[in-house]
């Protein structure tokens, strides 16, 4: 992990949140001056995968769920634009047997994201109406919550005994930071300017492991949707 190696997590993540800031800035400065710009909502499924690794072992769980939101696409030369936007999304696994590494446990688990991402995009008309697009860029993500609901009792080494039904929240009882910086992009088609289907990918480039040790942990995301055009 690049950024572990050479920052401290908070330092990364300050330097991110100010790069953030001022392409955003810039990008609300743009938009009273752009020759086009248009706003879009829209919806879609969302799979987000947790992968732990420590040592020779990786652990993978995936997360399936939704994600709602919109961007607003400013042009800044021909068909090249810059797309800031906010969005949420939930994921969720039944009896999740690995999430965080951790062994020999069933329980449910339930995450809750924000996230800002400014989406550089270039566009090619296909056909009168239709217009291909490919886009990339940056995500700021936030964890609002992350829970886990066990359905099965266990003894889990370091956690102890652990009941069915016993509520763990990850971001205050586990080595788990809830901020992320993603890179990611995809691509989309517009139909007559009005509604926008899309497939995209996202990395999260911080290690969210906060613990001591080797280990690294690190969320991914895979989404499709469909947007409506303003």
């Amino acid at each position: 992990n690049p950024a572990k190696r050479f920052l401290a997590p908070s330092q990364f993540i300050l330097i991110m949140k100010k790069v953030f800031s001022f392409i955003l800035a810039a990008s609300m400065m743009l938009i009273g001056t752009a020759a086009i710009a248009q706003p879009s909502l829209g919806i879609g499924y969302l799979n987000s995968t947790d992968k732990v690794k420590s040592g020779s072992t990786t652990k993978t769980t995936n997360l399936s769920g939704f994600y709602v939101g919109g961007s607003y696409n400013i042009n800044l030369a021909g068909s090249f634009g810059v797309a800031p936007g906010l969005y949420y999304g939930l994921a969720t696994k039944s009896d999740a047997n690995s999430f965080g590494g951790i062994l020999d446990t069933k329980a449910d688990v339930t995450e809750h994201y924000l996230s800002i991402p400014v989406m550089f995009n270039a566009g090619l008309t296909i056909t009168d109406g239709i217009v291909g697009r490919i886009y990339a860029g940056p995500t700021l993500a936030y964890g609002i919550a992350s829970n886990l609901k066990y359905t099965a009792s266990a003894s889990i080494p370091v956690l102890g005994t652990v009941s069915k039904g016993d509520k763990v929240n990850n971001y205050d009882d586990s080595d788990y930071g809830r901020f992320d910086v993603m890179l990611g992009g995809g691509v989309a088609v517009d139909f007559f300017d009005m509604v926008r289907f899309n497939v995209g990918y996202d990395y999260g480039l911080v290690n969210r492991y906060t613990g001591d040790g080797d280990m690294t942990r690190h969320r991914s995301q895979f989404n499709i949707g469909v947007a409506y055009l303003f």
